[in-house]
């Protein structure tokens, strides 16, 4: 039940197995049914996920009642409600859901035990957070300046997967872009 878990840990530099079933016995599997919410605007994140199967979405509501997608996580990947998690504060993200998925939580206070006393720990927490920053710093960055096709070319070569895997409406919210937008862009290429 727990092997992926632990290679993705494994994957992230050695480690000894008393730490390694320390790390193990501190995740929890749920299940989830599509479009389950598992983290609302205003609600506090009390968890972290490993994705063991499925695909989980992070997103905001803008000011015109638009969902503005920051990030999809697949199988073998991680993904909270970050800032909510780390600063117990309401969230503004909806963290849900998007297919039947099969998860391994943690409870915040046992997520930043672990960080505390397990270094293999932190550093798998340490590549997220660097991973999740360099992740937003590209999409910011890049996305301010591209066109519409840009953007595009840009999700085939570095999330090749979501074109796939996800539905053309999240992955044009992911964009910035309608999905009649997104549509046309698809078909020029």
């Amino acid at each position: 039940m727990y092997q992926e878990l632990e290679q993705y840990i494994k994957s992230h530099g050695e480690i000894g197995e008393k730490e390694l079933q320390q790390i193990i016995k501190s995740f929890k599997p749920i299940k989830t049914t599509r479009n389950e919410m598992l983290c609302n605007i205003g609600q506090v994140c009390k968890h972290f996920y490993f994705i063991k199967k499925g695909c989980l979405k992070l997103y905001e509501i803008d000011n015109k009642g638009n969902e503005v997608t920051g990030y999809f996580a697949l199988e073998d990947s991680i993904i909270s409600a970050n800032t909510s998690f780390i600063l117990q504060k309401p969230s503004r993200d909806c963290l849900v859901s998007l297919e039947p998925s099969e998860l391994l939580i943690i409870y915040r206070d046992d997520f930043f035990k672990l960080v505390n006393t397990v270094p293999q720990f932190a550093n798998v927490y340490h590549k997220f957070i660097e991973f999740a920053f360099i992740h937003s710093q590209m999409r910011i960055y890049s996305f301010l300046g591209m066109e519409g096709i840009d953007k595009l070319k840009w999700v085939m070569e570095h999330e090749p997967k979501l074109l796939s895997r996800i539905s053309s409406k999240a992955v044009a919210s992911y964009l910035g872009m309608t999905n009649s937008t997104l549509s046309k862009l698809r078909a020029k290429l």
